[in-house]
């Protein structure tokens, strides 16, 4: 069994991100739309903002109290789209439940898209046109994949998970792969029996060791992307029962340390090439 280093890999992403952010003299600020007060959501900006520091990518944090309607939060989108000083713009999910969250996903500038969450851009990654903005936790699971050489094409590979954020993405780029892709969610029946036959498992079902050795065939690729809190120890662990699932596959990503740091250096590498593109069409309208 080898583990898959997300954190080793996504400070060399970060390193040659930073080294091409400072050649370029780019000038570039993401501006993050946070509603409510949830602490893990304030975690994970917080991290976002230090690795954005550190890359020399500015951010702006617009906290918004929980009782924020949809239109307000449209209004602010709208005025950020048309911020030149604005170079890319994301929401950070889950919202508060009374919200829309396809309308305000939706009301971001695709150009601007920096999760890769618009209707635009998920429909040009599933068209496998080279200039979709890909959802950063999807896209690090391939660079990840890539990087152990890892083969895709004719393997089977099986998600647990059909969210728009994670499983829906990642269905299209393993099928661009040339992998057998299942997605499975709360309505699949037979989950062991399919989950079985996986030469590459992906788990984004936000249970605590909710996949089990038994879940697993001999040298499976497991991706472990549930980021959970233990009840007993506080400490954070996967879906997947790293103890169990590591005697029997051949590769594993571990929690954390895994697929988390690389969501957060794709979301930056994904600002850059907003900026690249944006800098290459006003070049051209000069």
């Amino acid at each position: 069994m080898q583990i898959l280093n997300g954190q080793k890999l996504s400070q060399k992403i970060l390193e040659t991100l930073k080294t091409s952010i400072k050649k370029k003299q780019a000038n570039i600020k993401l501006d993050i739309i946070l509603v409510g007060s949830d602490p893990a959501s304030q975690k994970y900006i917080e991290m976002k903002q230090k690795k954005a520091k550190k890359v020399g990518i500015k951010t702006q944090v617009h906290d918004l109290p929980d009782n924020t309607t949809t239109q307000t939060i449209l209004r602010l989108v709208n005025n950020l789209n048309q911020d030149p000083s604005t170079t890319a713009i994301m929401v950070q999910l889950p919202l508060p439940k009374h919200l829309n969250k396809l309308e305000i996903l939706n009301s971001i500038n695709p150009d601007k898209d920096a999760d890769g969450l618009t209707a635009t851009n998920l429909g040009l990654l599933f068209q496998q046109n080279s200039t979709a903005i890909i959802p950063a936790t999807a896209l690090g699971i391939i660079k990840l994949l890539k990087s152990y050489k890892i083969p895709l094409s004719g393997k089977n590979a099986v998600i647990i998970g059909r969210s728009l954020e994670v499983g829906l993405p990642l269905l299209a780029l393993l099928n661009a792969k040339n992998c057998t892709c299942t997605l499975c969610h709360s309505y699949t029946k037979n989950l062991v029996d399919i989950c079985q036959k996986a030469d590459i498992l992906i788990s984004a079902v936000g249970k605590p060791n909710f996949i089990t050795a038994n879940h697993i065939k001999n040298d499976a690729v497991v991706i472990d992307i549930g980021i959970n809190k233990d009840t007993e120890t506080s400490k954070l662990i996967g879906d997947v029962d790293f103890k169990s699932v590591s005697d029997k596959c051949s590769f594993i990503t571990p929690v954390p340390g895994g697929v988390g740091p690389m969501t957060i250096a794709m979301l930056l590498s994904n600002v850059f090439k907003i900026w690249q593109k944006s800098n290459l069409s006003s070049r051209g309208t000069k």
